[in-house]
C-alpha cells in the first residue's frame, strides 16, 4: 500500500442496485473527477439462489461509507483533545493520554501508516 495516498474525499454515499438476475446489491461511492466507485457489498447467494442484501449488509455499508467523516471528527476530537490536555502529566499516567495514542493509531491506521 502506498503510505503517501489520500482516500477518496468524502462524502461517501450507498446506494441500492440490481443485479441482472434482479437481486439486490449495495454500492458506495465516493467523490472525485468522475465520481468514484469504492466497493460493493453483495449478499451472494443462499441454497444456489441470489441472496438480496440484509439490514446488516445495509449497517455496513453505511458504516463504510461513513469513514470519511468519522476520521475527520477523530482528528478533530484529537486535536482538541491534546490542547485541552495540556498541563496533565506527559508521562503517560493521565487516562487522556492513552486515548489521543489510541486514536493516533486509529488514524495511522486508516491512513494504511500502521
Amino acid at each position: 500500500m502506498n503510505k503517501n495516498t489520500e482516500h477518496t474525499p468524502g462524502p461517501w454515499i450507498v446506494e441500492e442496485c440490481y443485479n441482472i438476475d434482479g437481486s439486490k446489491f449495495l454500492t458506495i461511492n465516493g467523490q472525485g473527477p468522475h465520481g468514484a466507485w469504492l466497493a460493493d457489498i453483495q449478499a451472494g447467494s443462499v441454497n444456489g439462489r441470489p441472496a438480496d442484501v440484509t439490514e446488516k449488509h445495509l449497517a455496513n455499508a453505511c458504516l463504510i461509507a461513513a469513514a470519511p467523516e468519522l476520521l475527520a471528527a477523530l482528528r478533530g476530537l484529537m486535536n482538541q483533545a491534546a490542547k485541552d490536555a495540556e498541563g496533565y502529566a506527559l508521562d503517560g499516567s493521565e487516562p487522556i493520554w492513552a486515548w489521543i495514542s489510541d486514536a493516533s493509531d486509529i488514524i495511522a491506521k486508516a491512513e494504511g501508516k500502521a
